[in-house]
């Protein structure tokens, strides 16, 4: 971290990453502007060093042009939510409401860490027509949830588990108020993360015992934010404090444990762990989905809730839906449709065949049908780029 002295200060310097008063209080946001207001401040407070990570970008001028792509995408999103252009979000596909949610949990994010509210109409109804796209196609939101995507990390993140919260509520046989409800606080659930130095956040490779603890009170800061700052309930707010709880109170930040942590936390914590190993990070792997899945059976009944797990592997099954397998007869594909009843036996669009060519056409193998072939084993995606040579 650089240290940058208080009285060095001059209106209008933009640094390209945030700067931070201490490793609670962010000063302003990368690529925004110091104003003569928040110099003052510092002043007035005693404080005579503050510390980025980033380098000084300029001095003097607003960094026009820095946010146009997300302001754009946000304000598209808002015109769709709105008037005569509401039917045109309801025309987009998952794929394309999935951008739009990942730019719109960014702007909420920047927003927060410069101190500015939001429109709760635009985070509801974004949700609203998340909710109709994926009752009208289950199968579709998995594999949207678990491809590549573009974007930052804990954004698509974000996004990635309020899917599959949603689809793993509507298994649950919620109403849509609840959907809602459990759907916004999954997008929201690591909005606390703001509160955290973007040294700690950005970090590759393994956090020191005291980075962890800073991350640690993520949690704490989510709740605060979704109540005081975004004005939104304490119910939504709830999945934001106790999403890293465990079921055996082994968790953080209060080590609640069983039915005291409320269900929709109970749901987007196993969620969030499913997400967080099938997503690549730049200082790791991603777990394959099978991988994964055991991991999240073998810590039920400690971790999470046996019930919550149960629901979530009815959608999911052992080989996830958008999971790389090969056949065996050498045959490798996606898996395209989940089957509860036989989670072995799942369909699978063939993407290379037995004699290792790529398939142009559109070929689905379904297991339940076809009893002479079987998954041989789960494949990782960066072996899937490999045979495609992409």
């Amino acid at each position: 971290m650089n240290k940058l002295r208080v009285d060095e200060l001059k209106p209008g310097m933009v640094f390209d990453k945030a700067v931070y008063i201490d490793m609670n209080n962010i000063l302003v946001a990368p690529m925004v502007p110091l104003k003569e207001e928040d110099i003052k401040r510092l002043v007035k407070w005693g404080i005579e060093e503050v510390e980025t990570a980033g380098n000084l970008v300029r001095q003097g001028e607003e960094p026009a042009g820095q946010k146009a792509s997300l302001k754009d995408k946000v304000d598209k999103l808002t015109k769709m939510m709105d008037g005569e252009e509401g039917e045109a979000a309801a025309q987009k596909d998952l794929g394309e409401i999935y951008d739009d949610l990942v730019a719109l949990v960014e702007d909420i994010f920047e927003k927060v860490r410069n101190g500015v509210g939001y429109d709760k109409k635009i985070i509801f109804d974004s949700v609203d027509t998340l909710i109709e796209k994926i009752k009208k196609d289950r199968n579709k939101a998995i594999t949207v949830s678990m491809g590549e995507s573009e974007g930052v990390y804990i954004y698509t993140l974000a996004v990635s588990v309020a899917f599959l919260a949603i689809i793993t509520g509507i298994t649950l046989g919620y109403g849509d108020h609840r959907l809602v409800n459990l759907g916004v606080g999954a997008l929201l659930h690591d909005i606390g993360m703001v509160r955290v130095p973007n040294y700690i956040t950005d970090k590759k490779g393994s956090l020191t015992p005291d980075e962890y603890n800073r991350i640690k009170t993520h949690p704490l800061y989510g709740y605060r934010i979704i109540t005081k700052e975004l004005e939104l309930t304490s119910e939504i707010a709830t999945i934001a404090l106790q999403h890293h709880e465990a079921f055996d109170g082994s968790g953080y930040p209060r080590k609640t444990k069983g039915s005291d942590i409320a269900e929709y936390a109970r749901i987007v914590s196993i969620c969030d762990v499913f997400v967080a190993m099938t997503k690549e990070r730049s200082y790791r792997e991603s777990h394959l989905s099978y991988n994964a899945m055991k991991n999240i059976l073998s810590e039920s009944n400690r971790k999470y809730d046996p019930y919550i797990v149960k629901i979530f592997l009815s959608n999911m099954a052992i080989y996830p839906v958008g999971s790389i397998v090969q056949l065996n007869n050498n045959v490798i594909g996606r898996v395209i449709s989940a089957n509860p009843e036989l989670p072995l036996r799942p369909k699978v669009s063939v993407l290379v065949d037995e004699l290792g060519e790529k398939i142009k056409d559109e070929r689905v193998v379904d297991l339940q049908e076809d009893t002479l072939i079987f998954i041989k084993k789960p494949l990782s995606r960066d072996y899937l780029r490999q045979i495609l040579n992409e």
